[in-house]
């Protein structure tokens, strides 16, 4: 038998092993918090659930940057607000499964399977949690990163549909008026869009909010309201985005009575 053969004939033998060698409850980072908000991270892991097969379709960079920003703003809220988010981060790479997709888009292999209920099983939680500890309003911001404007930041709620509750309660200015999450990080220097002075709530086709904030947001029963952040790569290589955007929810959280009690 010929060495490359025998190579080859080793490595399919091994594969049953290689590919289930990963541990759902492994995959993901959960951290639970004091403060009516929860930070999802689905895009940032690095880590290979063995060899199956990648995905070939959709987006499978990296959205280098969003675990570090989000856990500094967890941090620097803590600090602010004496309380800190819930926190729940991917640590599968992208390439392998997309956690802001519905199942049936998510991934390429079956196998990929229980990594992703253990991310959605674990945001589901706390969200239930969340609503059941504060049921005056609460918040889920799903960050992401973005290259194709880099020196822009985008919000997605589905044109408001994933915060209605917020909505109801305050109206268009608590999404995008200057006390809104965008408008605070605008009044910071950053370029957002939709822009503060927009007549709609219509966003960008590209970033106007995945399944994540569909899944969680407020126009359902169980959901609690739900906002997707798209960083441009220039506001994500700022070093003083962590400490803007933490003020910034912390005052947007001021502003419409979301600060724990």
């Amino acid at each position: 038998m010929h060495r490359r053969q025998f190579t080859t004939l080793s490595i399919t033998a091994l594969l049953p092993q290689l590919a289930a060698a990963y541990e759902p409850s492994s995959v993901v980072d959960a951290t639970p918090g004091t403060l009516p908000l929860l930070l999802t991270v689905p895009h940032d892991g690095a880590d290979f659930l063995g060899l199956f097969p990648h995905r070939t379709k959709g987006t499978t960079v990296r959205d280098a940057g969003t675990r570090e920003l989000a856990e500094r703003v967890a941090k620097l809220l803590q600090q602010k607000l004496g309380n800190r988010p819930y926190l729940v981060i991917a640590k599968f790479s992208r390439k392998h499964l997309d956690a802001n997709r519905a199942e049936a888009d998510a991934m390429e292999s079956g196998e990929m399977m229980p990594a992703y209920r253990a991310y959605h099983d674990q945001v589901a939680a706390y969200v239930a949690q969340i609503r059941s500890k504060f049921p005056s309003g609460s918040l889920l911001i799903d960050v992401h990163g973005q290259s194709d404007e880099p020196n822009i930041t985008f919000r997605g709620t589905r044109a408001g549909l994933t915060v209605k509750t917020l909505l109801s309660r305050f109206g268009p200015s608590a999404v995008q008026g200057p006390d809104s999450l965008i408008g605070q990080l605008a009044a910071k220097g950053y370029r957002i869009n939709p822009a503060l002075d927009a007549d709609s709530l219509r966003e960008d086709s590209r970033f106007s909010g995945g399944y994540t904030v569909f899944r969680y947001g407020s126009h359902r029963p169980d959901g609690i309201d739900a906002i997707q952040l798209e960083f441009g790569k220039q506001h994500r290589g700022n070093p003083r985005l962590p400490e803007d955007f933490a003020a910034a929810i912390a005052s947007f959280m001021r502003a419409f009575d979301l600060v724990a009690k």
